[in-house]
């Protein structure tokens, strides 16, 4: 991959970094904002790991395995919005 094309996905990352912070700090939290957050993390998640780690030609399974984490993280996410109480019960050592 051509060292221009991998900084402009660097470039299209530190802006949605950007954007996740505006908006995390702007307004407050709601199921949407939420969404939105895990939905961008799980993305540059993918490009990460398509462009910057190499693996979108790898093994099918190492890319599967790579890429499930930046699935089931975003998940764990929008379900800690959706049910703090619950997970805060399942979490604590008491």
């Amino acid at each position: 991959m051509s060292t221009y094309k991998l900084e402009k996905y660097w470039l299209l990352l530190m802006l949605i970094t950007i954007f996740n912070v505006v908006i995390a700090e702007g307004v407050s939290p709601t199921f949407w904002i939420t969404a939105v957050i895990a939905l961008t993390t799980c993305y540059k998640g993918i490009v990460v790991i398509d462009h910057f780690m190499e693996l979108k030609h790898a093994n099918k399974y190492l890319r599967y395995l790579m890429r499930s984490y930046f699935l089931i993280f975003p998940s764990l996410i929008i379900l800690t919005y959706l049910f703090p109480e619950q997970i805060a019960n399942l979490t604590s050592f008491s």
